[in-house]
């Protein structure tokens, strides 16, 4: 199913069935009154359907839970998208997973998911934005069922039975964590999550030594805010202010079988500027925890707002990332332990993404161009601000 169908289905279907239930979730709210109390039994359901790298995020929370409570049951409810990223982070008992290729698939394991989640003492919610997820987090009866809201809580009261605020323009980091302290449980620091990480990936405790420099770069991110990604053309921007002379280091790209093409014109491009640089392309060949090995061993990781960022980071590998439609103050903790170098320049425009439903650039990312073409911008007035029009015919 394509993210636009997807969407839509989210806003109206999930819209229309929340109208239908909250009255009467209201109702047995006053009638039953079971204990809310904020304490773990038997079983902890999260759910996360959209952006791997929000999962990461949130993965010192998770991890400071599972380690609280060892005997408590954890399970995730994800998609096929996100599932390797839940299991390489290792704190999960069990995932169920909504195969949403098409509607009839997607209708099916959600009906088998929620078989298998009934009765779960508590839920955990972390989509922000979804309808739907909120009608799921309703049916699954648990005693607790905890998630965000936005500037109006108005919808999701009922539905839920602890609320905690998300702000957009703050750390997501910060909210994440806000869920498990609720438990008791103070998030993990970077070198317990990093250890961890690394004992999923079977990585040894020092990384062998290359003869050369070693860059990887992940150019791509997930269908979720295209408008993230560098062109062709940024990308040489930076190629030609970043090395002006040799020696060169190694490049090495990773990524999904749709970054291939993409990650071979950077390809072009490097070998544009000196035939010494050598080059190796596994975009599509690896597997996800494959991908991070490759990562863990290299000397610098170039890429954008991603997953695989936030993966990186929590490895201890040199991160140089770009921004513009998303705010890396809203994505990345600070950490000490991590070098890394930011690039991103903030433009009345930004951020945009998870804060309108199309960017008003439709794509043509002004805030990358203008970061990557060196402009001091120091007054808004200075910034060409996109204006959305609509599409219509002419009369």
């Amino acid at each position: 199913m394509k993210l636009k169908l997807k969407k839509w289905m989210d806003y109206y279907v999930g819209g229309l069935l929340i109208a239908m239930l909250r009255p009467v979730v209201i109702l047995l709210g006053i009638l039953l009154r079971r204990d809310h109390t904020l304490d773990l039994r038997k079983s902890l359901l999260f759910i996360k359907l959209q952006g791997g790298g929000s999962l990461v995020i949130a993965y010192p929370g998770l991890l400071a839970l599972r380690r609280k409570y060892p005997e408590i049951k954890l399970r995730l409810l994800t998609t096929t998208a996100l599932k390797p990223f839940a299991e390489t982070i290792g704190v999960f008992d069990e995932i169920l997973v909504l195969r949403d290729h098409s509607f009839m698939s997607l209708f099916a394991s959600a009906g088998y998911c929620l078989l298998k989640t009934i009765g779960t003492d508590t839920c955990i919610d972390f989509e922000v934005y979804s309808r739907l997820s909120g009608v799921f987090t309703l049916l699954t009866l648990a005693r607790n069922r905890i998630g965000f809201y936005l500037e109006s809580m108005f919808w999701r009261k009922g539905l839920y039975t602890h609320l905690v605020f998300f702000n957009r323009f703050s750390g997501s980091f910060n909210f994440y964590e806000q869920t498990v302290r609720l438990f008791g449980a103070l998030p993990a620091n970077h070198s317990i999550c990093r250890e961890h990480l690394k004992k999923q990936l079977s990585l040894p405790a020092a990384c062998a030594a290359s003869s050369s420099r070693r860059i990887v770069l992940a150019p791509a991110c997930s269908e979720l805010g295209r408008e993230r990604m560098l062109s062709v053309d940024q990308w040489r921007a930076f190629f030609q202010r970043r090395f002006t002379t040799g020696p060169y280091p190694e490049f090495i790209f990773v990524g999904t079988h749709q970054d291939l093409d993409l990650s071979r014109r950077l390809e072009m491009e490097l070998k544009a500027i000196s035939p010494e640089i050598h080059t190796e392309n596994h975009c599509g060949k690896f597997p996800l925890q494959e991908s991070l090995r490759v990562i863990a061993q290299a000397d610098e990781f170039w890429t954008i707002d991603s997953g695989l960022l936030h993966f990186a980071r929590i490895l201890g590998v040199h991160c140089v990332s770009f921004w513009g439609p998303t705010d890396p103050q809203t994505r990345l903790k600070p950490f000490d332990e991590v070098s890394e170098e930011v690039y991103y320049k903030k433009i009345p425009c930004s951020p945009c993404i998870h804060v309108t439903e199309e960017p008003p650039c439709r794509g043509n990312n002004v805030c990358l161009t203008l970061l990557l073409r060196g402009r001091g911008i120091d007054r808004q007035s200075e910034v060409p601000l996109p204006v959305f029009l609509p599409h219509s015919r002419s009369s």
